[in-house]
Protein backbone atom coordinates (compact mmCIF):
# COMPACT_ATOMS: atom_id res chain seq x y z
CA UNK A 1 0.00 0.00 0.00
CA UNK A 2 1.24 3.38 -1.13
CA UNK A 3 1.70 5.83 2.25
CA UNK A 4 -0.68 8.69 1.89
CA UNK A 5 2.17 11.22 1.51
CA UNK A 6 3.72 9.42 -1.45
CA UNK A 7 0.42 9.54 -2.96
CA UNK A 8 0.42 13.48 -2.41
CA UNK A 9 3.81 13.52 -3.81
CA UNK A 10 1.70 11.77 -6.82
CA UNK A 11 -0.32 14.39 -6.98
CA UNK A 12 0.97 17.67 -6.03
CA UNK A 13 4.61 17.26 -7.07
CA UNK A 14 3.99 15.26 -10.53
CA UNK A 15 5.90 17.34 -12.80
CA UNK A 16 9.16 17.29 -10.26
CA UNK A 17 8.53 13.21 -10.10
CA UNK A 18 8.85 13.37 -13.44
CA UNK A 19 12.01 15.88 -14.07
CA UNK A 20 13.73 13.44 -11.33
CA UNK A 21 12.55 9.86 -13.61
CA UNK A 22 13.89 12.02 -16.60
CA UNK A 23 17.08 13.18 -14.78
CA UNK A 24 17.55 9.64 -13.58
CA UNK A 25 17.13 7.82 -16.84
CA UNK A 26 19.86 10.43 -17.91
CA UNK A 27 22.37 9.99 -15.60
CA UNK A 28 22.18 6.06 -15.85
CA UNK A 29 22.54 6.23 -19.48
CA UNK A 30 25.42 8.83 -19.18
CA UNK A 31 27.41 6.55 -17.40
CA UNK A 32 26.86 3.65 -19.14
CA UNK A 33 28.49 5.35 -22.35
CA UNK A 34 30.96 6.76 -19.77
CA UNK A 35 32.23 3.15 -18.90
CA UNK A 36 31.61 2.21 -22.44
CA UNK A 37 34.17 4.47 -23.74
CA UNK A 38 36.65 3.75 -20.87
CA UNK A 39 35.98 -0.14 -21.59
CA UNK A 40 37.60 0.96 -25.29
CA UNK A 41 40.22 3.28 -24.37
CA UNK A 42 41.41 0.43 -21.80
CA UNK A 43 41.42 -2.00 -24.53
CA UNK A 44 42.71 0.05 -27.15
CA UNK A 45 45.81 1.15 -25.25
CA UNK A 46 46.66 -2.11 -23.23
CA UNK A 47 45.65 -4.63 -25.43
CA UNK A 48 46.06 -3.03 -29.01
CA UNK A 49 48.87 -0.72 -27.89
CA UNK A 50 47.80 2.00 -29.10
CA UNK A 51 49.01 5.60 -27.99
CA UNK A 52 47.29 7.82 -25.26
CA UNK A 53 47.03 10.80 -28.05
CA UNK A 54 45.01 8.00 -30.71
CA UNK A 55 42.71 7.30 -27.82
CA UNK A 56 42.47 11.16 -26.62
CA UNK A 57 39.31 11.44 -28.74
CA UNK A 58 37.46 8.85 -26.73
CA UNK A 59 39.20 10.38 -23.81
CA UNK A 60 37.67 14.13 -24.41
CA UNK A 61 33.99 12.03 -24.88
CA UNK A 62 34.44 10.69 -21.65
CA UNK A 63 35.46 13.72 -19.45
CA UNK A 64 32.18 15.10 -21.39
CA UNK A 65 29.97 12.25 -20.35
CA UNK A 66 30.77 12.22 -16.85
CA UNK A 67 30.68 16.17 -16.54
CA UNK A 68 27.18 15.84 -17.97
CA UNK A 69 26.15 13.49 -15.68
CA UNK A 70 27.40 15.60 -12.50
CA UNK A 71 25.75 18.55 -13.84
CA UNK A 72 22.50 16.14 -13.86
CA UNK A 73 22.95 15.09 -10.25
CA UNK A 74 23.30 18.33 -9.15
CA UNK A 75 19.85 19.95 -11.08
CA UNK A 76 18.38 16.55 -9.17
CA UNK A 77 19.58 17.38 -6.02
CA UNK A 78 18.04 20.82 -6.34
CA UNK A 79 14.88 19.93 -7.41
CA UNK A 80 14.83 17.35 -4.23
CA UNK A 81 15.53 20.13 -1.89
CA UNK A 82 13.57 22.46 -3.37
CA UNK A 83 9.94 19.60 -3.29
CA UNK A 84 11.22 18.74 0.01
CA UNK A 85 11.14 22.58 1.47
CA UNK A 86 8.11 22.85 -0.14
CA UNK A 87 6.21 20.19 1.53
CA UNK A 88 7.70 20.65 5.13
CA UNK A 89 6.83 24.06 4.83
CA UNK A 90 3.35 23.29 3.81
CA UNK A 91 2.95 20.45 6.56
CA UNK A 92 3.74 23.33 9.16
CA UNK A 93 1.65 25.73 7.87
CA UNK A 94 -1.42 23.19 8.37
CA UNK A 95 -0.34 22.22 11.71
CA UNK A 96 -0.47 25.88 12.84
CA UNK A 97 -3.86 26.42 10.89
CA UNK A 98 -4.99 22.94 12.79
CA UNK A 99 -4.27 24.82 16.06
CA UNK A 100 -5.22 28.10 14.91
CA UNK A 101 -8.71 27.30 13.67
CA UNK A 102 -9.37 26.43 17.62
CA UNK A 103 -7.23 28.06 20.00
CA UNK A 104 -9.01 26.83 23.08
CA UNK A 105 -8.17 22.64 22.56
CA UNK A 106 -6.34 21.76 25.06
CA UNK A 107 -3.05 20.35 23.01
CA UNK A 108 0.50 19.21 24.20
CA UNK A 109 3.03 22.28 23.31
CA UNK A 110 5.54 19.88 23.80
CA UNK A 111 4.01 17.15 21.21
CA UNK A 112 3.65 20.13 18.63
CA UNK A 113 7.20 21.21 19.33
CA UNK A 114 8.33 17.45 17.95
CA UNK A 115 5.72 17.15 15.13
CA UNK A 116 6.87 20.55 13.90
CA UNK A 117 10.22 20.03 14.60
CA UNK A 118 11.86 16.67 14.65
CA UNK A 119 8.81 14.73 12.99
CA UNK A 120 8.70 17.41 10.39
CA UNK A 121 12.23 17.19 9.60
CA UNK A 122 12.41 13.34 9.97
CA UNK A 123 10.18 13.55 6.30
CA UNK A 124 13.07 15.53 4.45
CA UNK A 125 14.69 12.03 4.12
CA UNK A 126 11.40 11.26 1.79
CA UNK A 127 12.98 13.42 -0.98
CA UNK A 128 16.71 12.79 0.04
CA UNK A 129 16.81 9.27 0.32
CA UNK A 130 13.92 7.41 -0.72
CA UNK A 131 12.46 8.69 -3.68
CA UNK A 132 16.11 8.70 -5.34
CA UNK A 133 16.40 5.46 -4.07
CA UNK A 134 12.99 4.28 -5.27
CA UNK A 135 13.76 6.06 -9.07
CA UNK A 136 17.30 3.88 -8.95
CA UNK A 137 15.79 0.49 -8.35
CA UNK A 138 12.15 1.85 -10.68
CA UNK A 139 14.77 2.93 -13.62
CA UNK A 140 18.51 2.06 -13.17
CA UNK A 141 18.20 -1.45 -12.32
CA UNK A 142 15.89 -2.60 -15.23
CA UNK A 143 18.17 0.15 -17.95
CA UNK A 144 21.24 -1.97 -16.76
CA UNK A 145 19.94 -5.00 -16.84
CA UNK A 146 19.01 -4.94 -20.07
CA UNK A 147 22.60 -3.76 -21.21
CA UNK A 148 23.77 -6.69 -19.57
CA UNK A 149 21.31 -9.13 -21.74
CA UNK A 150 22.89 -7.94 -24.86
CA UNK A 151 26.13 -8.17 -23.24
CA UNK A 152 26.08 -11.20 -21.87
CA UNK A 153 23.23 -12.92 -21.09
CA UNK A 154 24.89 -14.86 -18.31
CA UNK A 155 25.55 -11.97 -16.24
CA UNK A 156 22.24 -10.90 -16.46
CA UNK A 157 20.68 -13.98 -15.34
CA UNK A 158 23.23 -14.13 -12.33
CA UNK A 159 21.67 -10.41 -11.61
CA UNK A 160 18.34 -11.62 -12.07
CA UNK A 161 19.06 -14.07 -10.09
CA UNK A 162 20.73 -12.06 -6.91
CA UNK A 163 17.87 -9.24 -6.96
CA UNK A 164 15.07 -10.88 -4.86
CA UNK A 165 17.19 -11.63 -2.21
CA UNK A 166 17.53 -7.99 -0.84
CA UNK A 167 13.56 -7.12 -0.61
CA UNK A 168 12.64 -10.48 0.88
CA UNK A 169 15.76 -9.93 3.83
CA UNK A 170 13.98 -6.63 4.54
CA UNK A 171 10.90 -7.83 4.60
CA UNK A 172 11.98 -10.03 7.48
CA UNK A 173 13.61 -7.07 9.24
CA UNK A 174 10.26 -4.34 8.99
CA UNK A 175 8.33 -5.93 11.89
CA UNK A 176 10.96 -5.42 14.22
CA UNK A 177 12.28 -2.04 13.16
CA UNK A 178 9.00 -0.56 12.83
CA UNK A 179 8.29 -1.44 16.73
CA UNK A 180 11.64 -0.48 17.62
CA UNK A 181 11.43 3.39 15.57
CA UNK A 182 8.16 3.83 17.42
CA UNK A 183 9.32 2.87 20.46
CA UNK A 184 12.20 5.63 20.04
CA UNK A 185 9.75 8.68 18.55
CA UNK A 186 8.06 7.57 22.10
CA UNK A 187 11.11 8.26 24.21
CA UNK A 188 11.77 11.83 22.10
CA UNK A 189 8.31 12.64 22.39
CA UNK A 190 8.62 12.07 26.42
CA UNK A 191 11.93 13.71 26.91
CA UNK A 192 10.84 16.71 24.83
CA UNK A 193 7.33 17.20 27.13
CA UNK A 194 10.08 16.81 30.61
CA UNK A 195 12.76 19.11 28.76
CA UNK A 196 10.08 21.59 28.00
CA UNK A 197 8.70 21.59 32.11
CA UNK A 198 11.77 21.68 33.44
CA UNK A 199 12.93 24.30 31.60
CA UNK A 200 9.43 26.06 32.79
CA UNK A 201 10.24 24.95 36.34
CA UNK A 202 14.12 26.18 36.79
CA UNK A 203 13.11 29.05 39.28
CA UNK A 204 11.13 26.91 41.62
CA UNK A 205 13.84 23.97 41.41
CA UNK A 206 16.64 26.57 42.34
CA UNK A 207 15.20 27.89 45.24
CA UNK A 208 14.04 24.58 46.52
CA UNK A 209 17.33 23.48 45.85
CA UNK A 210 16.12 20.53 43.64
CA UNK A 211 18.07 21.40 40.46
CA UNK A 212 20.48 18.53 41.30
CA UNK A 213 17.83 16.15 41.49
CA UNK A 214 16.28 16.86 37.81
CA UNK A 215 19.42 16.69 36.37
CA UNK A 216 19.73 13.71 36.82
CA UNK A 217 16.03 12.55 35.86
CA UNK A 218 16.94 14.34 32.53
CA UNK A 219 20.49 12.53 32.34
CA UNK A 220 18.18 9.35 32.77
CA UNK A 221 15.44 9.87 30.06
CA UNK A 222 18.65 11.10 27.87
CA UNK A 223 20.41 7.99 28.43
CA UNK A 224 16.66 5.86 27.58
CA UNK A 225 16.38 7.71 24.43
CA UNK A 226 20.18 7.17 23.48
CA UNK A 227 19.25 3.29 24.28
CA UNK A 228 16.52 3.05 21.71
CA UNK A 229 17.78 5.34 18.95
CA UNK A 230 20.89 2.36 19.27
CA UNK A 231 18.14 0.12 19.03
CA UNK A 232 17.09 1.35 16.02
CA UNK A 233 20.55 1.75 14.48
CA UNK A 234 21.61 -1.26 15.61
CA UNK A 235 19.08 -2.97 13.18
CA UNK A 236 19.81 -0.16 10.72
CA UNK A 237 23.37 -1.13 10.63
CA UNK A 238 22.88 -5.02 10.09
CA UNK A 239 20.38 -4.38 7.09
CA UNK A 240 23.14 -2.14 5.95
CA UNK A 241 26.19 -5.43 6.37
CA UNK A 242 24.34 -7.63 5.28
CA UNK A 243 22.86 -6.10 1.66
CA UNK A 244 26.74 -5.25 1.59
CA UNK A 245 27.77 -8.64 1.88
CA UNK A 246 25.25 -9.61 -0.34
CA UNK A 247 26.09 -7.42 -3.26
CA UNK A 248 29.86 -7.88 -2.93
CA UNK A 249 29.46 -11.83 -3.05
CA UNK A 250 27.13 -11.25 -6.45
CA UNK A 251 30.05 -9.01 -7.96
CA UNK A 252 32.66 -11.46 -6.88
CA UNK A 253 30.83 -14.36 -8.56
CA UNK A 254 30.08 -12.61 -11.36
CA UNK A 255 33.92 -11.18 -11.74
CA UNK A 256 34.76 -14.80 -11.22
CA UNK A 257 32.55 -16.18 -14.19
CA UNK A 258 33.70 -13.29 -16.39
CA UNK A 259 37.30 -14.49 -15.70
CA UNK A 260 37.21 -17.72 -16.36
CA UNK A 261 35.48 -17.06 -19.61
CA UNK A 262 38.35 -14.38 -20.76
CA UNK A 263 40.89 -17.42 -20.26
CA UNK A 264 38.52 -19.91 -22.40
CA UNK A 265 38.25 -16.79 -25.24
CA UNK A 266 34.27 -17.18 -24.34
CA UNK A 267 34.10 -13.54 -23.61
CA UNK A 268 36.09 -10.67 -25.48
CA UNK A 269 38.08 -8.11 -23.01
CA UNK A 270 36.28 -5.08 -23.81
CA UNK A 271 32.98 -6.37 -22.67
CA UNK A 272 34.24 -8.17 -19.33
CA UNK A 273 35.46 -5.03 -18.19
CA UNK A 274 32.54 -3.00 -19.38
CA UNK A 275 30.65 -5.47 -17.39
CA UNK A 276 32.62 -5.41 -14.36
CA UNK A 277 32.41 -1.44 -14.71
CA UNK A 278 28.79 -1.17 -14.55
CA UNK A 279 28.20 -4.21 -11.80
CA UNK A 280 28.70 -1.55 -8.71
CA UNK A 281 26.09 1.01 -10.08
CA UNK A 282 24.07 -1.95 -10.79
CA UNK A 283 23.91 -3.17 -7.53
CA UNK A 284 24.24 0.25 -5.73
CA UNK A 285 20.61 0.96 -5.57
CA UNK A 286 20.22 -2.73 -3.39
CA UNK A 287 22.71 -1.58 -1.32
CA UNK A 288 21.15 1.90 -0.59
CA UNK A 289 17.79 0.18 0.23
CA UNK A 290 19.39 -0.68 3.28
CA UNK A 291 19.68 3.19 4.35
CA UNK A 292 16.32 4.01 2.30
CA UNK A 293 14.55 1.05 4.38
CA UNK A 294 16.07 2.11 8.04
CA UNK A 295 14.76 6.04 6.33
CA UNK A 296 11.31 4.55 5.55
CA UNK A 297 10.71 3.30 9.03
CA UNK A 298 11.49 6.42 10.77
CA UNK A 299 9.41 8.64 8.25
CA UNK A 300 6.35 6.26 8.27
CA UNK A 301 6.73 6.54 11.96
CA UNK A 302 6.58 9.83 12.18
CA UNK A 303 4.03 10.78 9.37
CA UNK A 304 2.07 8.53 11.21
CA UNK A 305 1.95 10.85 14.35
CA UNK A 306 1.40 13.97 12.37
CA UNK A 307 -1.46 12.42 10.20
CA UNK A 308 -3.12 11.21 13.90
CA UNK A 309 -2.68 15.07 15.17
CA UNK A 310 -4.17 16.60 11.52
CA UNK A 311 -7.25 14.07 11.50
CA UNK A 312 -7.78 14.00 15.36
CA UNK A 313 -11.49 15.35 15.73
CA UNK A 314 -11.33 19.04 16.80
CA UNK A 315 -14.32 20.68 15.20
CA UNK A 316 -13.67 24.58 15.59
CA UNK A 317 -15.96 26.78 16.10
CA UNK A 318 -18.21 28.15 13.13
CA UNK A 319 -20.68 30.44 14.55
CA UNK A 320 -20.96 34.51 13.76
CA UNK A 321 -22.60 37.24 16.33
CA UNK A 322 -24.53 39.28 13.97
CA UNK A 323 -27.17 39.13 15.84
CA UNK A 324 -25.52 39.66 18.88
CA UNK A 325 -26.39 43.02 21.02
CA UNK A 326 -22.93 45.35 21.59
CA UNK A 327 -21.96 45.63 23.85
CA UNK A 328 -22.85 42.24 25.03
CA UNK A 329 -23.87 41.12 28.93
CA UNK A 330 -21.60 37.97 29.97
CA UNK A 331 -23.42 35.29 31.53
CA UNK A 332 -21.24 32.29 33.39
CA UNK A 333 -22.90 29.13 34.71
CA UNK A 334 -21.46 26.00 36.69
CA UNK A 335 -18.42 26.70 35.35
CA UNK A 336 -15.22 24.52 35.88
CA UNK A 337 -12.13 24.50 34.25
CA UNK A 338 -8.65 22.16 34.86
CA UNK A 339 -5.47 23.17 33.26
CA UNK A 340 -4.22 20.58 30.38
CA UNK A 341 -1.92 18.17 32.47
CA UNK A 342 -2.82 19.14 35.87
CA UNK A 343 -5.16 17.20 37.62
CA UNK A 344 -6.90 19.52 40.42
CA UNK A 345 -9.62 22.32 38.69
CA UNK A 346 -8.37 26.26 38.84
CA UNK A 347 -12.00 26.96 39.06
CA UNK A 348 -14.75 24.76 40.08
CA UNK A 349 -18.95 24.97 39.10
CA UNK A 350 -18.53 28.69 39.04
CA UNK A 351 -21.53 30.68 38.38
CA UNK A 352 -21.66 34.19 37.76
CA UNK A 353 -25.59 34.25 36.30
CA UNK A 354 -27.24 31.67 37.88
CA UNK A 355 -31.38 30.77 37.18
CA UNK A 356 -33.86 32.64 39.57
CA UNK A 357 -34.15 30.43 42.68
CA UNK A 358 -29.88 30.55 43.30
CA UNK A 359 -27.74 33.24 43.52
CA UNK A 360 -28.10 35.98 40.81
CA UNK A 361 -24.91 37.84 39.40
CA UNK A 362 -24.14 39.17 35.75
CA UNK A 363 -21.36 40.19 34.24
CA UNK A 364 -24.07 43.89 33.10
CA UNK A 365 -23.28 45.30 29.22
CA UNK A 366 -21.51 48.31 29.35
CA UNK A 367 -20.18 48.74 32.60
CA UNK A 368 -16.87 48.28 34.26
CA UNK A 369 -17.40 45.51 36.30
CA UNK A 370 -14.14 44.47 39.03
CA UNK A 371 -13.46 41.01 39.60
CA UNK A 372 -11.14 40.56 43.01
CA UNK A 373 -10.57 37.90 45.39
CA UNK A 374 -6.97 36.34 47.13
CA UNK A 375 -4.36 35.99 44.86
CA UNK A 376 -4.68 32.42 43.22
CA UNK A 377 -8.31 32.20 43.44
CA UNK A 378 -9.09 32.05 39.44
CA UNK A 379 -8.95 35.59 38.79
CA UNK A 380 -6.73 35.59 35.79
CA UNK A 381 -8.10 31.85 34.50
CA UNK A 382 -11.44 32.98 34.35
CA UNK A 383 -10.52 35.97 32.40
CA UNK A 384 -8.67 33.92 29.81
CA UNK A 385 -11.70 31.67 29.87
CA UNK A 386 -13.89 34.80 28.96
CA UNK A 387 -11.41 35.91 26.13
CA UNK A 388 -11.68 32.44 24.28
CA UNK A 389 -8.29 31.53 25.09
CA UNK A 390 -9.30 28.17 26.99
CA UNK A 391 -12.40 26.53 26.93
CA UNK A 392 -14.51 25.43 29.99
CA UNK A 393 -13.64 21.54 31.18
CA UNK A 394 -17.51 22.02 31.70
CA UNK A 395 -20.43 24.58 32.04
CA UNK A 396 -20.96 27.59 29.81
CA UNK A 397 -20.05 31.11 28.94
CA UNK A 398 -22.65 32.93 27.39
CA UNK A 399 -22.47 36.33 26.00
CA UNK A 400 -26.14 37.36 25.89
CA UNK A 401 -27.63 34.03 24.88
CA UNK A 402 -24.99 33.00 22.68
CA UNK A 403 -21.95 30.52 24.00
CA UNK A 404 -18.72 31.67 23.91
CA UNK A 405 -16.45 28.59 23.05
CA UNK A 406 -19.01 28.08 19.85
CA UNK A 407 -18.39 31.84 18.16
CA UNK A 408 -16.13 31.75 15.04
CA UNK A 409 -12.35 32.95 16.46
CA UNK A 410 -12.89 35.65 13.51
CA UNK A 411 -16.00 36.96 15.77
CA UNK A 412 -14.57 36.36 18.95
CA UNK A 413 -11.15 38.64 17.70
CA UNK A 414 -14.10 41.69 16.87
CA UNK A 415 -15.57 41.24 19.88
CA UNK A 416 -13.39 40.64 22.86
CA UNK A 417 -9.80 42.48 22.99
CA UNK A 418 -7.72 41.16 26.01
CA UNK A 419 -5.20 42.30 28.19
CA UNK A 420 -2.89 40.58 29.92
CA UNK A 421 -0.51 40.64 33.25
CA UNK A 422 2.55 40.17 30.65
CA UNK A 423 1.84 41.64 27.13
CA UNK A 424 3.84 39.72 24.54
CA UNK A 425 6.32 42.12 23.15
CA UNK A 426 7.41 40.84 19.17
CA UNK A 427 10.87 41.66 17.87
CA UNK A 428 10.29 44.14 15.32
CA UNK A 429 9.64 48.18 15.41
CA UNK A 430 7.05 50.27 17.84
CA UNK A 431 4.45 50.24 14.82
CA UNK A 432 4.62 46.41 14.69
CA UNK A 433 4.14 45.80 17.83
CA UNK A 434 0.75 48.44 18.53
CA UNK A 435 -0.73 47.09 15.28
CA UNK A 436 -0.13 43.02 15.35
CA UNK A 437 -1.23 43.01 11.74
CA UNK A 438 -3.99 44.97 11.54
CA UNK A 439 -4.40 48.32 9.17
CA UNK A 440 -4.63 52.09 10.95
CA UNK A 441 -3.42 55.27 9.97
CA UNK A 442 -0.11 56.72 12.13
CA UNK A 443 -2.52 59.62 13.61
CA UNK A 444 -4.40 56.97 15.56
CA UNK A 445 -2.02 54.71 16.45
CA UNK A 446 0.01 58.39 17.67
CA UNK A 447 -3.63 58.80 20.03
CA UNK A 448 -3.68 54.82 21.19
CA UNK A 449 -0.10 56.15 22.51
CA UNK A 450 -1.25 59.09 24.07
CA UNK A 451 -4.23 57.61 25.83
CA UNK A 452 -2.24 54.60 27.04
CA UNK A 453 0.26 57.53 28.99
CA UNK A 454 2.76 56.28 25.94
CA UNK A 455 3.71 59.69 24.38
CA UNK A 456 6.30 60.91 26.95
CA UNK A 457 8.27 57.32 26.08
CA UNK A 458 6.85 57.41 22.14
CA UNK A 459 8.73 61.30 21.60
CA UNK A 460 12.09 60.06 23.05
CA UNK A 461 12.76 57.29 20.62
CA UNK A 462 15.04 57.96 17.51
CA UNK A 463 13.15 56.54 14.98
CA UNK A 464 9.47 57.38 16.22
CA UNK A 465 7.25 53.89 15.36
CA UNK A 466 9.77 52.39 13.71
CA UNK A 467 11.59 52.10 16.22
CA UNK A 468 13.30 48.36 17.12
CA UNK A 469 11.75 47.27 20.30
CA UNK A 470 12.36 44.51 22.78
CA UNK A 471 16.01 42.08 22.38
CA UNK A 472 18.18 44.33 20.10
CA UNK A 473 16.42 47.45 20.39
CA UNK A 474 14.97 49.96 22.76
CA UNK A 475 13.89 48.12 26.18
CA UNK A 476 10.19 48.95 27.89
CA UNK A 477 10.16 48.65 31.44
CA UNK A 478 6.85 46.19 32.87
CA UNK A 479 4.86 49.37 32.87
CA UNK A 480 5.38 50.78 29.70
CA UNK A 481 4.58 47.15 28.66
CA UNK A 482 1.49 47.53 29.96
CA UNK A 483 0.49 50.57 28.85
CA UNK A 484 1.47 48.91 25.21
CA UNK A 485 -0.55 46.69 25.81
CA UNK A 486 -4.05 48.92 26.58
CA UNK A 487 -2.33 51.03 23.64
CA UNK A 488 -3.43 48.07 21.63
CA UNK A 489 -6.54 47.69 22.96
CA UNK A 490 -7.44 51.07 22.14
CA UNK A 491 -6.72 50.82 18.75
CA UNK A 492 -8.80 47.04 18.82
CA UNK A 493 -12.24 48.95 19.33
CA UNK A 494 -13.72 45.65 20.39
CA UNK A 495 -16.92 46.21 22.40
CA UNK A 496 -15.59 43.68 25.09
CA UNK A 497 -12.27 44.56 27.08
CA UNK A 498 -10.92 42.31 29.86
CA UNK A 499 -7.92 43.56 31.72
CA UNK A 500 -5.58 41.48 34.15
CA UNK A 501 -3.92 43.94 36.36
CA UNK A 502 -3.65 46.54 33.66
CA UNK A 503 -1.37 49.04 36.51
CA UNK A 504 0.55 46.57 37.73
CA UNK A 505 4.29 48.44 37.90
CA UNK A 506 2.36 52.14 37.81
CA UNK A 507 3.44 55.31 40.00
CA UNK A 508 0.57 56.48 41.39
CA UNK A 509 0.19 59.22 38.87
CA UNK A 510 0.78 57.06 36.31
CA UNK A 511 -1.89 54.75 37.72
CA UNK A 512 -4.19 57.69 38.02
CA UNK A 513 -4.21 58.56 34.24
CA UNK A 514 -3.95 54.91 32.92
CA UNK A 515 -7.45 54.77 34.77
CA UNK A 516 -8.54 57.40 33.11
CA UNK A 517 -7.82 56.48 29.94
CA UNK A 518 -9.74 53.31 30.70
CA UNK A 519 -12.86 55.13 31.97
CA UNK A 520 -12.96 56.99 28.61
CA UNK A 521 -12.56 53.80 26.77
CA UNK A 522 -14.90 52.21 28.74
CA UNK A 523 -18.06 54.02 27.56
CA UNK A 524 -20.42 51.60 25.82
CA UNK A 525 -18.46 48.87 26.36
CA UNK A 526 -18.40 45.89 28.66
CA UNK A 527 -15.73 45.74 30.56
CA UNK A 528 -13.90 43.39 32.38
CA UNK A 529 -10.44 44.49 35.12
CA UNK A 530 -9.39 42.08 37.64
CA UNK A 531 -7.01 43.95 40.81
CA UNK A 532 -6.36 44.72 43.86
CA UNK A 533 -6.09 48.03 44.10
CA UNK A 534 -7.98 50.24 45.87
CA UNK A 535 -7.96 52.72 42.61
CA UNK A 536 -9.25 50.53 40.50
CA UNK A 537 -12.15 49.40 42.88
CA UNK A 538 -13.33 53.38 42.98
CA UNK A 539 -13.48 53.08 38.96
CA UNK A 540 -15.76 50.03 39.08
CA UNK A 541 -19.67 50.13 38.12
CA UNK A 542 -19.72 46.24 39.37
CA UNK A 543 -17.82 44.11 42.02
CA UNK A 544 -17.75 40.63 42.34
CA UNK A 545 -15.06 39.17 44.66
CA UNK A 546 -15.00 35.51 43.46
CA UNK A 547 -13.82 34.24 47.08
CA UNK A 548 -17.76 34.34 47.18
CA UNK A 549 -18.14 32.05 44.56
CA UNK A 550 -15.79 29.32 45.21
CA UNK A 551 -16.49 26.46 47.19
CA UNK A 552 -15.53 26.94 51.11
CA UNK A 553 -12.75 24.55 51.22
CA UNK A 554 -11.38 26.99 48.44
CA UNK A 555 -11.75 30.10 50.03
CA UNK A 556 -8.31 30.41 50.61
CA UNK A 557 -7.73 29.84 47.10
Amino acid sequence: MIPPRFQLYLHNDKKTLLMLALGQFMTAGLFAAAMKALSQITAVVFLQKNTLKEAAPVLLVLLFLLLLREIVRYRQKQLQHKASLSFRQGLRQKLHRRILANPQAPENSPLLLTLACESTETLDADWQILIPTILSLLIDIPFLLLIFFFSDWLTALICLLTLPIAPFLLYLLSSLTKKRSETAWEKLQQLTHDFHELIQTIPVLKIFQQDKMQRKNAQMLMQDFSRATMNVLELAFLASFVLELITTLAIALIAVTIGLRLLNGELDFATGFFILLLLPEFYRPLRQSGTAFHTAMESNTAAAKIDSFLTKENRPPREHHESLRVPPMISVHNLTFTYPQRHTPTLTDLSLQIPAGKITLQIPAGKITLLTGSSGCGKSTLLSLLAGIHAPTSGKILLEDQPLPTMHPASKAKLIGYLPQEPHLYQGTLLLNLLLFQEAPVERCIQALRLAQLEDFYQQLPQGLETIIGDGGQKLSQGQLKRLGLARLILQNNPILLMDEPTTGLDENTEKLVLKAISVLAKRRTVVISSHHEAVRALADHIINLNNYLPKEDESC
